[in-house]
């Protein structure tokens, strides 16, 4: 049976740790702060280091988590298969504790092979008691992991229900398992990392479509004043045009009035396009 490594000498999850592990999940779900995913994975892997028996830390995140480079409605990759790699899906080193892991995880992410990338696509959790054991499976991994230093590993992956969105990697300096109850407590902070990450992907794309939404909103406001110009109507006349226009060309309002402030001085009617396009009407949440 493998040695674990750092056994505890008392209950880990008594006393000031587990106010620690309190601290460290409730900084993990606090997205106010958080500019890009890499803040909170550089989080991630200091309370990993803090609060486990471990001597480095990374994260690799799937960069089809975040919105816009979703290949489905989910956010991540379905857990799979052991043999399962999606190509959809490209692992990304986030964040590394030292530049000796760094480089570590870089190999495994471009190779998408080793223990860290099967944790992440099947969505269990995976261990490697000792690299020189298992150096026929993982063979260039297992030479560079040692050369850094490393002899054991446990890579914890990060889900939301049945889906992967990245994995936290713990190395050891020293051959052995991590303990049950510090698996827990990976996993915890794993999963406490996911909210955090989902909130904060939640909230750059409600700023998106805010975003996206407003400028709709200004080209409409430059396209209604310079319409009402050249026929000599109100506003709320241009407004009626453009509108009338658009559905007549099956055509978002956003797009023939950027038409419009791109050639002020074009034909209008405008020409019939040539195939049309979806989407007519008003912009989401349009008011006069």
């Amino acid at each position: 049976m493998p040695e674990t490594i750092g056994s505890p000498s008392g209950d880990p999850s008594s006393g000031e740790e587990d106010i620690a592990l309190g601290a460290a999940l409730s900084d993990l779900t606090d997205v106010r702060t958080v500019d890009t995913p890499a803040t909170l994975t550089r989080r991630l892997v200091t309370h990993c280091v803090d609060l486990l028996p471990v001597d480095a830390a990374g994260v690799m995140l799937l960069n089809s988590a975040a919105p816009g480079t979703r290949t489905a409605g989910a956010p991540g990759a379905r857990t799979a298969g052991a043999g399962a790699r999606p190509a959809a899906h490209r692992v990304e080193v986030s964040a590394s504790s030292d530049a000796a892991l760094h480089e570590v995880e870089l190999y495994e992410a471009g190779t998408a092979r080793g223990p860290c990338v099967d944790a992440l696509f099947t969505g269990r959790s995976c261990g490697v008691a000792d690299f020189t054991a298992v150096g026929t499976r993982w063979p260039e991994l297992t030479l560079r992991a040692v050369a850094a230093g490393y002899l054991a590993m446990w890579a914890q992956p990060m889900r939301h229900l049945d889906h992967s969105v990245g994995v936290v990697n713990l190395y050891c300096r020293t051959a052995g398992l991590l303990p049950p109850q510090h698996q827990e407590r990976a996993r915890k902070l794993a999963h406490a990392a996911t909210i955090g990450l989902l909130l904060f992907w939640a909230r750059q794309l409600r700023a998106e479509r805010l975003q996206k939404g407003l400028a709709a909103r200004i080209l409409t406001e430059r396209a209604k004043g310079i319409l009402a110009h050249r026929l000599g109507i109100s506003p709320a006349a241009a407004f009626d045009e453009l509108t009338a226009q658009a559905r007549a060309h099956r055509s978002p309002v956003h797009e023939l009035a950027r038409a419009l402030t791109e050639d002020p001085d074009g034909p209008w009617p405008p020409p019939p396009p040539a195939g049309g396009s979806d989407g007519p009407g008003l912009p989401d949440g349009w008011a006069r």
